[in-house]
């Protein structure tokens, strides 16, 4: 809860004294904020303020943005499943002149709960103004389902402080005139009809019906799927359960119809889309003579995830995609999930020219709107892709630690390598060349020069060595720096940055016209309904339900890092410098592993040619790490680094270094309950290990 709202500023104009008192007592009120996506009159305090005819008016304060959860909260009753409406809205026009004054309403909305407050039952009353209706054979105007239920509440934007808004819920309770239950499993009338349960379909099921329409299942196998689920169940047991074929019908037909280009004009269609899914956008800024075009979208699904499985974890960032087939490319911002893949949170869309140049105004965008549903959301740490992202930024927008990912630079270096040396051995000695070299940026060690060596030394793979000097020459000095002075992550989240990149890359990049992907309407029309999509069936239990109809844009599964857990140690075998990994699907098959233990190994098998993580590699490094005779990650050294810069405090900061060296040892035995004693050549009793100077 926060502090009462601040009145100091608005003028003393004449109020009656019952009237200044009663404001006086609301603006004194504590603004509530539940800490959870919904909520609903169960979660607030509620206070009793005299009001109208001197009732008692039951009132809460909460943030104005807030009152969507609110009406979903309460809608979701499991005692009395319902719907609220807007029964009656009066807005002041923002452009409309008006004084300042302590009871000034900005808006005013009346949401009345779908059952009334007509009552089109046998002898209900009907408002005058309704009394001229024709029943039509329509599906959900739902006059049908009016019961006369007399449950509303209001709500008032404030003057005073536009961001809150004043609850007054008098009528809570889901009864009629007479003061009987009209729905719901109270209303013994009721029994074995529709007014049993809710209104209309739950916004799940209704996620659940477009993603699987957008990805191409025919409505007749979504129907079909949902009556064996409850016939399974034993019957219908809540309002989802009466899903009709009609209204998936209707859903396909909407997707059938819909068309991206909503002008010649791509600007033009641009600004439009906006305006018709202002939900979906967090921050937009058109082309102007100061700031270049941005676009951010993140729809409330996605709002959800970055909620769910970012507080308190990692957020990863993926920095560009597209940039050589998108008129605008795209940044993604993602989650880690329970198994540790990556979900797409929020995209950000601008012209490669601008690209670091609104980053402050968007994140602090999103981070508002996330801090807007959950007060107490704080990430632990953000991972970028690129050093010359606004590290700054970051910092002061969601207060946490950067981290540093080098995926994106170990596949242009390994995909390279592939195409432009042909000699496996000659590839090997080339990328445990590079990935020593990092390691040693990463201790501390290590400058521009060890790259002029490397270049030196293989002189004889004039390629490679070419293509090296003119892309990466230029750029190392960036990427030294945060080799230096950031934390690496570890190899599990870049496997899930490079495998959410290539869903990306799969799932997009499809379209059989070229010209289209010049248009940035299509792009957002794509990602905000198909790419969802794919991405939430990603998330949902029943996909394997719908396996028949899976395409290659459907590709999910584990990332390489978690595949490779799963492969015996017996599918592991040494030759010499080389190690051999039997395939998992076909057992006749062996992927050959060079630099064997490294993280820059290089792999035979098709995946891995492309420049990609791939298992294999995974396999061998766990395999030597649990053999204690592999080296340890870079992870790992700057860990015990950081250790051993804290112990290097001076007497004065002695607090400081106890509770780091505290917080060490404890971190250590959870990473021994976690993995078990077959790493403890790499992570137990590091902190005694570590010589310390005097």
């Amino acid at each position: 809860m926060s502090n009462a709202i601040s009145t100091a500023w608005l003028p003393q104009l004449p109020l009656s004294i019952n009237k200044m008192a009663r404001w006086d007592e609301i603006l004194s009120l504590p603004v509530q904020n539940p800490p959870t996506l919904e909520f609903s009159a169960f979660d607030l305090i509620w206070s009793k303020i005299e009001g109208h005819r001197d009732n008692m008016d039951r009132l809460a304060l909460v943030p104005f943005a807030r009152v969507d959860d609110f009406v979903r909260g309460e809608s979701n009753n499991k005692d009395c499943p319902t719907r609220f409406h807007v029964e009656a809205r009066r807005r002041r026009p923002p452009k409309m002149p008006y004084k300042p004054k302590v009871d000034g309403i900005l808006e005013y909305i009346l949401y009345w709960c779908s059952f009334g407050p007509d009552d089109h039952r046998k002898g209900g009353v009907v408002r005058p103004s309704r009394s001229t209706y024709i029943p039509k054979k329509k599906s959900a105007g739902r006059p049908n389902t009016k019961r006369g239920c007399t449950c509303h509440f209001i709500v008032k934007r404030l003057i005073a402080e536009p961001s809150v808004a004043l609850i007054i819920y008098n009528q809570d309770k889901h009864v009629d005139k007479k003061g009987l239950p009209c729905h719901g499993p109270q209303d013994k009338k009721s029994v074995g009809t529709r007014a049993m349960y809710a209104p209309f379909i739950s916004e799940d099921l209704r996620l659940r019906v477009l993603s699987l329409l957008h990805v191409g299942i025919p409505v007749e196998t979504i129907m079909q799927r949902h009556n064996e689920s409850v016939e399974k169940q034993g019957g219908v047991c809540n309002r989802d359960d009466l899903l009709t074929h009609r209204y998936v019908r209707i859903q396909e037909r909407n997707i059938r119809r819909s068309n991206f280009e909503l002008d010649e004009d791509d600007d033009v269609s641009i600004g439009i889309w906006v305006e018709r899914n202002q939900n979906h956008v967090f921050f937009y800024e058109d082309y102007s003579d100061n700031d270049p075009f941005c676009l951010g979208i993140q729809t409330e699904w996605q709002l959800q995830q970055m909620i769910r499985f970012g507080n308190g974890r990692l957020l990863g960032f993926d920095s560009s995609f597209g940039v050589n087939k998108l008129k605008c490319p795209i940044q993604s911002l993602v989650v880690f999930n329970s198994e540790n893949k990556a979900i797409p949170v929020a995209w950000i869309i601008t012209p490669v020219f601008s690209r670091s140049i609104d980053t402050h105004k968007w994140m602090r965008a999103l981070f508002n709107r996330v801090r807007t549903k959950d007060p107490t959301w704080k990430i632990a740490g953000f991972i970028i892709d690129d050093p010359l992202f606004d590290i700054l930024t970051i910092r002061e927008v969601f207060q946490c630690s950067v981290l540093i990912s080098f995926w994106r630079v170990r596949h242009a270096w390994h995909k390279n390598l592939m195409k432009r040396c042909l000699d496996m051995e000659t590839r090997a000695k080339l990328s445990k060349t590079l990935g020593q070299i990092v390691k040693e940026m990463c201790k501390g060690c290590g400058n521009v020069e060890s790259f002029d060596k490397f270049m030196d030394d293989f002189k004889e793979c004039r390629d490679f060595m070419d293509y090296f000097k003119a892309i990466w020459c230029p750029r190392m000095g960036p990427w030294i720096n945060a080799f230096k002075t950031l934390p690496v992550s570890s190899q599990e989240t870049s496997s899930a940055l490079e495998f959410h990149h290539n869903q990306l890359k799969i799932r997009l990049l499809n379209e059989p016209d070229p010209f289209i992907y010049k248009r940035v309407d299509w792009l957002l029309d794509k990602l905000a309904t198909k790419i969802q999509a794919y991405f939430w069936l990603d998330e949902y239990e029943g996909k394997d339900d719908f396996s028949r109809y899976w395409k290659d844009e459907w590709t999910s599964g584990l990332t390489a890092w978690r595949k490779s857990r799963a492969i015996p140690d017996t599918d592991v075998l040494t030759e010499g410098q080389t190690v051999k990994v039997v395939d998992q699907k076909d057992r006749e098959i062996a992927h050959v592993v060079w630099n064997p233990g490294s993280e820059f190994g290089i792999c035979s098998c098709g995946w891995g040619q492309k420049g990609n993580l791939c298992e294999h590699v995974f396999k061998v490094v766990w395999y030597f790490r649990e053999k204690s005779s592999g080296s340890a990650s870079v992870s790992l050294l700057q860990f015990n680094r950081g250790l051993i810069d804290m112990l290097k405090c001076p007497p004065a900061n002695s607090f400081i270094r106890d509770h780091a060296v505290s917080l060490a040892v404890w971190v250590n035995e959870q990473l021994r309950g976690k993995f078990g004693k077959s790493g403890r050549g790499e992570m137990v009793n590091s902190c005694t290990r570590m010589e310390v100077d005097s």
